[in-house]
């Protein structure tokens, strides 16, 4: 069967998977208690979380279809282990709470430490090379054991302290993932497309109940998961470089907090800000990339948030022009 024909079989599967499968999942999580707050919405109305299990379902229905078919490329299945085990740890702090609103030291580096480990099903099926331009690197054990676990380690939490208003983790994963496709496609490195066409599909289909209003929140196993799919995607793709640019506007979030929290030690850190009369937000500081242009500006949530695709849309366009 054509490429072409069973890719988008795949992406239209885990679509109509997706869809049919939120409307009862986000029912539940709700009679069972597992919601959040919208806190940029006036009254801050409840909003079901823990949507990566949605993601994960729809994400699975089309990887069963390309495997039942036959046309499920090897090199695929060990990506498969590393995203389910980042879905389950995500799931685990969902649900557990890991590293969560207390200020605990060991709890905080086991989110960090812990996915080091599960990048290790990949060692034996990637390049230890990575490509700069016309130059490429050689780097053998030190990526097998440093570049390799720690670059998708950095992806999953860059997009999981991205995720901040309604659809922003799904729509930067998807503007970045649609981009990397288009990239690897033309230049005929197509296995890898079996795994992100799925992942695309599940994508669409949780973005279309994440957008705003949100009628459903990623948790951290949805945003772990859609960060170390994009990890995943840069490591099998030799898209490394291309990944690192396009990742800059979160990069730069996390750099802003990073200097706020070792500037301010001692003060406590609010998490959110509030949402005025008028829709708009009120940003308690410009310390992170999410508050540095409502608290400059009037802006609503959705304002906000097309403002954080732009600027990802501009770092991806930047990483195509110079990769």
């Amino acid at each position: 069967m054509d490429p072409g024909v069973i890719l988008t079989l795949s992406i239209s599967i885990t679509y109509i998977a997706g869809v049919i499968i939120f409307a009862p999942l986000l029912k539940k999580l709700k009679r069972k208690g597992y919601v959040g707050k919208d806190m940029y919405k006036l009254g801050h109305p409840p909003v079901p979380e823990m949507g990566g299990m949605g993601i994960a379902f729809a994400f699975l229905a089309g990887i069963l279809f390309l495997m039942s078919i036959g046309e499920m490329p090897f090199s695929i299945y060990p990506a498969l282990f590393v995203l389910l085990f980042y879905f389950i740890f995500g799931l685990l702090d969902d649900l557990l709470g890991i590293g969560g609103d207390e200020d605990v030291s060991h709890d905080k580096m086991m989110k960090i430490l812990v996915p080091l480990f599960f990048a290790f099903p990949l060692t034996q099926y990637v390049s230890t090379s990575i490509h700069v331009s016309s130059y490429t690197l050689q780097l053998g054990v030190i990526y097998l054991l440093i570049i390799l676990p720690f670059y998708i380690m950095v992806c999953a939490n860059l997009v999981n302290m991205f995720s901040y208003y309604n659809g922003q983790s799904a729509g930067t994963t998807l503007i970045i993932l649609a981009f990397a496709s288009l990239k690897l496609y033309r230049s005929g490195d197509i296995e890898i497309l079996y795994l992100i066409f799925p992942f695309l599909g599940a994508n669409l289909a949780f973005l279309s109940y994440n957008l705003q209003p949100a009628g459903v929140f990623p948790g951290d196993s949805g945003d772990l998961f859609m960060g170390a799919m994009i990890g995943i995607v840069a490591i099998l793709g030799n898209m490394e470089v291309f990944i690192f640019i396009a990742l800059i506007p979160l990069s730069l979030n996390f750099l802003m907090v990073a200097y706020w929290f070792l500037r301010d030690r001692r003060k406590t850190k609010t998490k959110f800000g509030d949402v005025r009369p008028d829709g708009t937000i009120d940003a308690p500081n410009q310390h992170t990339l999410m508050w540095f242009f409502p608290y400059h500006l009037s802006l609503t949530e959705k304002q906000t948030t097309f403002i954080m695709y732009f600027l990802v849309l501009l770092s991806t366009l930047l990483a195509w022009v110079i990769c």
